[in-house]
């Protein structure tokens, strides 16, 4: 049996909830379903399991550029490698609706990414990304789209992308991809 750390990408603070930077969270918390979030410090976890594997679900309290603390404290507690390490991430390279699977690789200029590939050591772990590519131009102002409030208008696109995101992460661990 093989114990897989699940996690949601974002920020904790009420006011980043409904933004692109959250859309990690958001598919954490469809993965986990009905299952309840403890707070441990600075991480709320659930767990489960699921085809014979031990599943744990994060969503760390640390905000976005520190993601890798929780992530990290997570892996050494319970000797999980970085390999079965499954991360959701928004991503604003990616069209709205679109979710793409990375088994390794670098954090591609995100910084939640690359925290965690910073303090894991490794960018073997899997990530899901979910897109999030501004529809105008941002003029070069990242920090503030991410953190701005999705429009209504392409939530249909994004739940079916998280849909899909979550999909992926149940088949990579049932080792289907």
């Amino acid at each position: 049996m093989k114990t897989f750390l699940v996690v949601g990408l974002g920020n904790p603070e009420g006011k980043y909830f409904e933004t692109w930077h959250n859309l990690g969270f958001k598919a954490a918390e469809r993965f986990a379903g009905d299952l309840t979030f403890t707070k441990k410090g600075n991480q709320i976890l659930a767990t489960t399991h699921e085809n014979g594997h031990k599943i744990m679900i994060l969503k760390p309290l640390t905000y976005m550029n520190l993601s890798g603390q929780a992530v990290v404290a997570v892996c050494r507690k319970f000797k999980i490698p970085a390999e079965q390490v499954i991360v959701f991430v928004d991503d604003i390279y990616l069209d709205i609706g679109t979710v793409r699977l990375k088994k390794s690789g670098s954090a591609g200029g995100h910084n939640g990414l690359k925290s965690v590939s910073e303090l894991l050591q490794s960018t073997s772990y899997v990530k899901i990304k979910i897109g999030a590519k501004p529809q105008t131009d941002i003029k070069g102002n990242t920090a503030a789209y991410v953190l701005s409030k999705i429009p209504d208008e392409v939530r249909p696109a994004l739940n079916e992308a998280i849909d899909q995101a979550v999909a992926i992460a149940h088949d990579v661990i049932a080792g289907v991809k």
